[in-house]
């Protein structure tokens, strides 16, 4: 009985200190997220400010690309390019092949002015009978743009430096000599027919 009644007190004991320690420890709501802030209003969330760059083109120095092929951030201001529309796209101004170089742009790659579209059969009439999904026509259209590139900011975006909740440890892999040799420029074209079968073999 005097066991069990000692147990007991010594029970009693343990919990009390454990109790008065986790009082000591509890953690704070605005201490549960990523945003360091009150957890039932939006009150007091403000996320970091977004500051692009606003070198003038020509100017910046130019952003390493993430991975292999991958498009180009755009490393200059945009505010006087932007929206781009159909007719009004003043990146060809710079960065059309033939002027790239002289304005000190990144030339615009041959993919650009490629349709990749899958094979299509037409009638006599000119309607639509069918498409390839396991061949595709590579039609190099010359020095014009294929219509499905002319919106630049699609795939290619500015670049700002904000304070990550949580860092990026992404590394790109080049799997091979090429990848490696062409780090910091598009080779797109000589590896989109891997694994797939052709049609004209432009």
């Amino acid at each position: 009985m005097k066991i069990a009644r000692l147990l007991s007190s010594v029970a009693a004991a343990c919990l009390l200190v454990t109790s008065v320690y986790a009082a000591e420890k509890a953690v704070g709501e605005e201490s549960l997220g990523l945003r360091k802030v009150e957890i039932y209003t939006e009150d007091t969330a403000v996320p970091n400010g977004t500051n692009y760059h606003t070198e003038a083109p020509g100017t910046s120095k130019k952003f390493e690309r993430a991975y292999e092929n991958a498009p180009p951030m755009i490393p200059h201001d945009v505010t006087d390019f932007l929206p781009i529309e159909k007719n009004n796209n003043a990146c060809l101004g710079c960065h059309m092949p033939e002027v790239a170089k002289d304005m000190g742009a990144t030339p615009i790659p041959k993919s650009h002015f490629t349709n990749f579209r899958p094979a299509v059969e037409v009638d006599a009439d000119g309607n639509f009978k069918s498409e390839s999904n396991d061949q595709i026509i590579k039609k190099d259209l010359k020095d014009k743009i294929y219509e499905g590139r002319y919106n630049c900011s699609q795939c290619h975006a500015p670049q700002t430096q904000g304070n990550l909740a949580v860092g990026n440890t992404f590394k790109p892999l080049y799997p091979n000599k090429k990848g490696q040799k062409h780090q910091n420029r598009s080779y797109l074209l000589d590896e989109l027919d891997v694994g797939v079968k052709v049609g004209n073999g432009l």
